[in-house]
């Protein structure tokens, strides 16, 4: 019997129906012999010593030899080689279920965080393959590789994703009261613990957004979800400007009438500053691209420019005048 044709649960079960050969008995007992029950340590389970395991082993077999249509003497003749066999059975059992928690315990998943500095932009790549555009001041964790059903990452910040496709592996994305589950698309979330929402625009494929206490949403491309904190609403919008988010995974922001008000706020958050704006600029709107990843000074020099307004440092922040 070569190594590819031996199956020890199979051969369990043939030692328990008595239909082994010398040499498929010889193979089991050196098996048994060498099995090591230790790695059933299941860190996510009610054990926590192999103990506990062998116990639960002992209980389940005692009951099943206790019932009634099972005839009494023959139990405790066959005892020794069917609570082996049934040990067997149980082990490679719970080897199979519980395989990712006893490989978290016996060859655990590093988990690695990373933070984007205010005005900076970094991308990565994931285990999976799946690309990650950090944009400033932002902070992702997740394993070093993906074991389990899911592939789970949490953000406090915003991300572009363009996530690898996997059917039977859901990709979760966690940023506050906010889940955020894929298949295989591309997506940019805001979620930036001063902002008053939560936002998951979605550029190509579809994805699903759920919060605590509230119904799911599907959104597909050109769509949007925004979960405003204050109220703990999630709402479901069409967005057909989602494409934006192609620059701006970049730091490249293009404005088609925009308020000045809301300029300066997107400047805010791209380098971590204050920016305030003088009576009467407000509302007046910009038309023009900017490029974030360049300094503050140079950024704003170009607004002001367009704009015809000056702007002055005091102390940390920033003030646009006429």
């Amino acid at each position: 019997m070569d190594n590819s044709s031996f199956n020890p649960q199979e051969l369990a079960h043939k030692w328990l129906a008595g239909t082994l050969t010398p040499e498929e008995r010889s193979r089991f007992e050196q098996w048994y012999a060498d099995f090591n029950d230790e790695e059933l340590l299941l860190s996510d389970s009610k054990y926590t010593t192999a103990d506990q395991i062998r116990a639960t082993m002992h209980n389940r077999l005692t009951e099943q030899m206790g019932k009634p249509e099972v005839p009494k003497m023959k139990i405790y003749t066959l005892w020794p080689r069917v609570a082996a066999a049934a040990a067997i059975v149980f082990a490679v059992g719970m080897a199979v279920l519980y395989r990712v928690p006893i490989l978290n315990l016996i060859n655990p998943v590093r988990q690695v965080q990373l933070t984007s500095k205010p005005g900076q932009y970094r991308q990565i790549y994931l285990a999976d393959g799946t690309h990650v555009w950090l944009s400033p001041a932002t902070t992702i964790s997740y394993p070093e590789k993906f074991r389990g059903k899911q592939r789970e990452v949490t953000i406090t910040g915003e991300a572009y994703f363009e996530v690898e496709h996997d059917a039977a592996h859901p990709f979760v994305i966690q940023s506050g009261a906010v889940k955020t589950v894929v298949l295989g698309t591309s997506f940019d979330i805001q979620a930036y613990p001063r902002s008053a929402s939560i936002e998951v625009t979605v550029v190509n494929g579809k994805v699903g957004v759920s919060a605590t206490g509230k119904t799911p949403e599907l959104i597909t491309a050109d769509q949007r979800t925004i979960y405003h904190k204050a109220t703990a609403t999630l709402i479901k919008e069409n967005y057909p400007a989602a494409s934006k988010f192609l620059n701006q995974r970049k730091g490249i922001f293009d404005f088609k009438g925009t308020s000045l008000q809301q300029v300066a706020h997107e400047l805010e958050t791209q380098y971590g500053v204050q920016i305030s704006l003088a009576p009467g600029l407000t509302n007046k709107a910009f038309y023009g691209r900017l490029q974030t990843t360049t300094p503050i000074n140079r950024t704003l020099n170009k607004l002001c420019a367009v704009m015809e307004t000056r702007w002055e440092k005091q102390g940390s922040a920033y003030i646009l005048h006429p």
